[in-house]
């Protein structure tokens, strides 16, 4: 297991949210997580002001970014931040019922897409990507690791899940049919 570690500035971050990075990166093979040195745990506050390099053809603000991948330099190994009051914010929106934040299924939804993906980048360093390489790569591996950890541990889940994405689907398949009738001028 690599070391979790946790540096927030002016932040008292969910006790949940070490525990579940830990419980995320135990579902991991080890040859995954070979030559990843840590997984730091922090918030917007404590990564400070800048942009990031072009993502895409786009800069974005590092305070507001979920995560960052930190490769393999000069001697030391790559590491992962987890920047976790934008991973919560982000989930959680203040629309939702805040009882929601304390179901394990949801913290572990929460955080495996922002931590896979960092794990994606490693991947596409280290092993190869299975789409072509940067943020398509680490994307692709997310779906992989998330779909597998889901799959491991909520198996059960998986009837009802594809029933709601069907009853969703057909629900917004009927909005979108009745949005388009009432945009069209009367009398056609």
């Amino acid at each position: 297991m690599i070391p979790i570690h946790e540096n927030y500035q002016d932040y008292q971050a969910p006790g949940y949210a070490h525990l579940t990075i830990s419980k995320l990166l135990l579902n991991l093979p080890n040859r995954y997580l070979s030559g990843l040195q840590s997984v730091i745990l922090t918030n917007s506050l404590a990564i400070g002001s800048g942009k990031t390099r072009r993502v895409k053809g786009k800069k974005y603000l590092r305070k507001e970014c979920l995560g960052f991948y930190h490769r393999k330099w000069n001697d030391q190994e790559a590491w992962i931040e987890i920047v976790v009051d934008n991973v919560i914010a982000a989930f959680f929106r203040p629309d939702m019922p805040r009882v929601l934040s304390r179901v394990p299924f949801l913290q572990q939804m929460a955080f495996s897409d922002a931590l896979y993906h960092e794990v994606g980048h490693h991947l596409d360093h280290t092993i190869g990507a299975p789409a072509p390489g940067g943020e398509a790569a680490a994307e692709a591996w997310k779906n992989r690791l998330v779909g597998s950890y889901f799959r491991k541990h909520y198996w059960y889940l998986l009837p009802f899940l594809w029933l709601a994405e069907k009853l969703l689907g057909r629900l917004i398949e009927n909005r979108s049919t009745e949005s388009q009738y009432v945009r069209e001028p009367k009398g056609h």
